[in-house]
């Protein structure tokens, strides 16, 4: 499964004990859309990254290729269930992202691939901490200069 990581997945360390293994398929944008912090995340102590529609903004991240061992051990993570189910975290669903560069050397393209969407669950600013784990990411990965100082400007609980 293709998976468009722009929260704390975008994390190295992170994911690689969340899913070892896992393949970077590359850069990718979510255009119209904005990052959001719509769920309260008692791990993390403040509001954890969701997306919402929003002109002429865009959110980067990375699109993994990841096994369906890799799926349920995120899906377990994220707290979701099944589709609809109404005990879950998060929503998993598709989007269509542009994969600006991938790894591989192939073309940038579109490419669909799933995603998570938390449920609007009390909204908060992120805590420094898991700012912190999206920045790391963001750097790992070299997303745009912009957009890393975009989120150097997020406002944190602590």
């Amino acid at each position: 499964m293709l998976y468009f990581a722009f929260g704390s997945n975008l994390n190295p360390v992170q994911m690689a004990q969340r899913c070892p293994g896992h393949v970077v398929v590359g850069l990718a944008v979510l255009r119209e859309h904005k990052l959001v912090f719509p769920l309260t995340s008692s791990d993390w102590g403040g509001g954890v990254a969701g997306v919402q529609v929003a002109h002429g903004s865009s959110v980067w991240g990375v699109v993994y290729d990841l096994t369906d061992e890799h799926v349920e051990a995120l899906d377990r993570y994220e707290g979701f269930r099944a589709p609809g189910n109404d005990h879950n975290l998060y929503e998993r669903e598709r989007v269509w992202v542009e994969l600006t560069r991938a790894d591989d050397g192939s073309i940038p393209r579109r490419v669909r691939a799933e995603y998570y969407v938390p449920r609007v669950t009390n909204p908060s600013p992120p805590s420094r901490r898991y700012l912190d784990s999206i920045v790391e990411g963001a750097r790992h990965h070299h997303l745009p200069d912009e957009y890393l100082a975009a989120l150097g400007r997020i406002t944190t609980v602590d």
